[in-house]
């Protein structure tokens, strides 16, 4: 009895480990789903919507801290393609993503995941005053795309895995160009995985250390966006932003800190270039403190920001904000940021930007 429990316990073990193995693969989707109108007066683009992604995935990053740290953390990178139910009206899009998938639940044969996402995709269906002026949604060819969604994988095989999930997939551009109600998607999604190649151990290389453990953060940023469909003059935002953070957990970290924009959107006055000659310094700038979170894995992590005005010039824009976005670290504390800005449901603008994090507190003890 003792000598078939200790085979038992040790077929199980085998069995995990080989569940658990570094693999690449293909993963294909079938997304049949439907376009929400979730503006009233873009009703009439409310439709059954259907698409398909490929992506080239993988359960391991090849960096030795990530993936010690994370052990079931799955990312990709792929395309995909959305039917969005109307020909004439809404078109098709065509995009690039990529995305991380958080675990939920690990069993043997079944996991659970959260996926994040995000890219960019063209829509061959904009607005248009002469071709196409139902479309109340988007203004242009090029928009952002954000995507969370549910997937649940089954194996079938060593080599393959049934995904089933549901989720939403968001396109917008951030007021670059009117109109910009944006098009949200729920759907399902009907997926198969197919693993390439399935080892032990891949190469694997330690990732270096990509900023000081606590910190400041100094950062730049830039936008540029239309408020009306009518008047196309366009407006660039600046932006800085000086933020205390602190790493809480390996890869978890609070921030603290204050934002602050050169917005001239608000004083301006439709078709009236004028109101924009001899502005003051008041009529223009938005202060403001804020409070947020970053979620970091590799090189990558996702930020997510609530802020609340000190200041500005009116309350044309309503009181609190949130910021949702990606910084791609270079070493020595550089980074590469992107950000949409949005006032609860409404989109304020997409901005780009770059930021420098150091330790000014740092003793001599201290190795980060």
């Amino acid at each position: 009895m003792f000598k078939k429990n200790i085979f038992l316990f040790l077929s199980l073990s085998t069995l995990s480990l080989l569940a658990n193995e570094p693999y690449r693969g293909v993963q294909f989707g079938f997304f049949p789903g439907y376009l929400i109108a979730h503006r009233e007066y873009m009703a009439n683009m409310a439709a059954h919507s259907y698409g398909f992604e490929a992506v080239y995935t993988s359960n391991h990053t090849g960096w030795n801290n990530v993936d010690n740290e994370y052990k079931y953390l799955k990312w990709g990178t792929g395309i995909s393609f959305f039917n969005l139910g109307n020909k004439e009206l809404n078109g098709n899009t065509y995009a690039w993503h990529i995305f991380v998938e958080a675990n939920l639940k690990k069993r043997e044969k079944f996991q659970s995941v959260l996926r994040f996402g995000s890219g960019v995709g063209y829509f061959n269906k904009p607005f248009d005053f002469q071709s196409n002026k139902k479309n109340k949604a988007i203004g242009s060819g090029f928009n952002g795309n954000m995507q969370v969604m549910y997937n649940a994988y089954f194996d079938i095989s060593k080599k393959q895995q049934l995904v089933l999930g549901f989720g939403v997939t968001h396109y917008s551009n951030g007021n670059f160009k009117r109109p910009n109600l944006g098009i949200n998607m729920a759907h399902f999604n009907f997926g198969l995985l197919q693993k390439l190649n399935s080892k032990k151990e891949f190469k694997r290389k330690d990732l270096p250390v990509l900023f000081p453990k606590n910190g400041i953060e100094i950062a730049l940023g830039f936008a540029n966006k239309q408020i009306a469909v009518a008047d196309t003059r366009r407006f660039n935002i600046y932006s800085g932003s000086l933020v205390y953070y602190k790493t809480y957990q390996k890869n978890r970290i609070w921030r603290l800190g204050s934002d602050i924009f050169i917005d001239k959107t608000y004083p301006y006055e439709l078709f009236r270039p004028e109101t924009l000659n001899n502005l003051k310094l008041s009529q223009i700038t938005e202060i403001a403190f804020k409070a947020g979170h970053e979620f970091t894995f590799g090189r990558i992590s996702i930020v997510t920001d609530l802020g609340t005005y000190i200041y500005r010039p009116s309350q044309f824009k309503k009181q609190t904000y949130f910021k949702i976005g990606f910084n791609y670290f270079f070493n020595k504390g550089i980074s590469a940021q992107t950000r949409l800005k949005s006032h609860m449901a409404v989109a304020d603008y997409f901005h780009w930007g770059a930021a420098y994090r150091f330790n000014p507190f740092k003793t001599n003890n201290e190795t980060n």
